[in-house]
């Protein structure tokens, strides 16, 4: 009886913390895109088969590009072509693939070393497959007017990948015709760098607008569901030749991962109800810790720093970003960014329930937090255990060597974990 009560206790607290922190929000509907994945993984294995590859034997590059222009006026939209790419990695990479991430506007645009946005997943997997979600882009192009061009884009990546024959190249927009911006000139389907892509390349065919697939996807708000949607265009080689997968088939691997459990099966009845009232104490006890402002445990990484929230002071910066080579001042912790300025670049603070980022540089700028526009360059982050990871993106252009302006396009990765530092 007293187990009953104590789970009921639980799950009810947790109801109530969850209609607290969720009311008023407007946000993707993530489930609402799994059919949609369902639909890209069958049209992608049907056309690998076609190109005469076999993707239960064979390694593969999944290749994503982004359709950027949109971003800034549509952060929801930008968040559900993440998603798609995230949910089809965990769908269909095993070990020995490699997954790639590019941007796209009016042409391909560096938001990153290209080098670091490949990653070989390797035999932990699922370690590998959650770092694959730092390589998408979160923000336009700096100084973007918008738009995008399919042909251009394609006739681009495909050249950049031509040597790699397994390679599965995916792009994600929100409409696959291509839109012009500011008057510039859109390449075209009959242009001959296009048509040449196309004695090498398959483009897979699906709507009569140019898109492989058309995929829905809903965001919730408190005035009712909204329907949005993206869509999917598809490159895959004339001729699909890959590396063999040096374990079992993708489907084994697959579904080992899935079925994969922890040992000792003894008290099965009871395990699942204590794992129940573990977790949704611990839920409980992370939401009122927030809730109530105090220290207590928990821990917060920024970039390579790890800082204890119990040791937080509150009300007032305790770490700054600042390029290589800052020395710092006010006995205030300094978080080394490769690739910014020797500068501060940005404040952080904690109010006890939040951490506070506050831009403080003229010239490079906070854009987004986990892909959410952002203005007057500050955010708040609350901490949530449901969504750990807080990417930020910044973006700006310095000046370099010899006065030469170079171009930031940075993102500092900030997660929150329950145990202490």
């Amino acid at each position: 009886m007293i187990f009953r009560l104590s789970l009921i206790l639980t799950f009810s607290l947790l109801s109530a913390a969850s209609a607290q922190a969720t009311k008023g929000k407007t946000e993707l509907d993530r489930s609402s895109l799994t059919a949609g994945v369902d639909r890209l993984v069958g049209t992608v294995q049907e056309a690998v088969t076609a190109s005469g590859g076999d993707l239960e034997r064979q390694q593969a590059h999944w290749v994503f590009a982004f359709s950027t222009g949109h971003y800034k006026a549509d952060p929801l939209g930008a968040q559900a072509a993440r998603e798609v790419a995230t949910q089809f990695v965990q769908r269909m990479a095993v070990t020995g693939d490699q997954v790639t991430a590019r941007a796209w506007e009016m042409t391909t645009w560096e938001y990153r070393n290209p080098t670091a946005l490949t990653l070989k997943l390797g035999n932990d997997l699922a370690a590998d497959k959650a770092r694959v979600t730092n390589l998408w882009p979160t923000t336009p192009a700096v100084g973007s007017a918008g738009g995008h061009d399919t042909e251009q884009a394609a006739v681009e990546l495909t050249q950049v990948f031509a040597n790699d024959a397994g390679t599965v190249l995916i792009l994600l927009t929100n409409t696959a015709a291509s839109v012009g911006a500011g008057g510039s000139k859109l390449l075209g389907t009959n242009a001959p760098a296009y048509q040449g892509l196309l004695d090498r390349w398959t483009r897979v065919d699906g709507t009569q607008d140019g898109a492989t697939l058309n995929l829905p996807y809903v965001v919730t708000s408190p005035n009712g569901d909204v329907q949005g949607q993206m869509q999917a265009v598809v490159f895959v080689p004339k001729t699909f030749t890959s590396a063999q997968l040096t374990a079992s088939t993708r489907s084994v691997q697959l579904q080992d991962k899935a079925a994969a459990k922890p040992s000792g099966q003894k008290g099965a009845s009871v395990v699942p109800l204590l794992a129940l009232l573990v977790l949704g104490g611990a839920g409980f006890a992370a939401w009122k810790l927030f809730a109530s402002g105090g220290g207590g445990r928990g821990s917060v990484r920024i970039a390579e720093t790890t800082f204890a929230l119990r040791d937080l002071p509150k009300g007032k910066p305790f770490c700054v970003l600042a390029g290589p080579g800052y020395s710092g001042e006010d006995d205030i912790a300094v978080v080394p960014v490769q690739g910014f300025p020797s500068a501060r670049i940005a404040d952080i603070s904690w109010d006890g329930k939040a951490l506070k980022v506050r831009g403080v540089h003229d010239d490079v700028k906070l854009n987004s937090v986990s892909g959410r526009v952002v203005a007057s360059d500050s955010a708040t982050l609350p901490l949530r255990l449901d969504e750990p990871d807080m990417p930020l993106e910044f973006s700006g252009e310095v000046s370099g060597a010899g006065g030469v302006p170079r171009t930031i396009n940075k993102t500092v990765n900030v997660s929150f974990s329950q145990g202490d530092a």
